[in-house]
């Protein structure tokens, strides 16, 4: 499926609609999580989630640089020692791809140096798109952390944030 964007150029199935609906229930499912954390210590200083927060702040920095045309090195990319730095980074990286998907042409094409195949080029849409993905697939391994702590985690699908009324 082929949509045309909102800035008028062609994409390859993204449209602003659909990445704007995804970063906002992305939100919500982030927020979920860290009421959680903030509701149980043992969470909040385990190593392997704050780990992996750290890495879905990577990610999500890193994907929206390449989607602006930047490069970035990710060894120069510092990892938040405090909860509370990942908790802010993470909203603003939130924010920050709410106005990307408005403002971008979501077709244009971005080189990436490396690939499966070697180097190759993706839209704009696809690397929004792939940060929002990456953060879920990460979510879902943190709620099964939580499990193993013996903590219940929230129930964030996508289904149930929409059944909410997209809070």
């Amino acid at each position: 499926m082929i949509g045309k964007s909102q800035r008028g150029g062609y994409d390859r199935g993204m449209t602003v609609e659909m990445l704007t609906e995804l970063a906002k229930y992305q939100a919500w499912a982030d927020r979920e999580h860290w009421r959680v954390l903030h509701g149980n210590a043992q969470l909040m200083e385990d190593a392997e989630i704050r780990k992996r927060l750290n890495h879905m702040l990577f990610a999500f920095e890193f994907l929206q640089a390449l989607a602006r045309g930047e490069r970035r090195d990710p060894a120069s990319m510092k990892e938040r020692e405090s909860m509370s730095e990942i908790e802010t980074a993470m909203e603003q990286e939130t924010e920050s791809i709410l106005k990307a998907i408005g403002s971008s042409d979501l077709g244009k094409q971005i080189p990436l140096p490396r690939g499966p195949k070697g180097p190759f080029e993706a839209t704009t849409g696809a690397l929004l798109l792939q940060a929002l993905l990456h953060n879920q697939h990460h979510r879902g391994q943190n709620a099964s952390r939580m499990r193993q702590l013996g903590v219940t985690p929230p129930i964030t699908d996508y289904i149930v944030w929409y059944g909410l009324g997209r809070p």
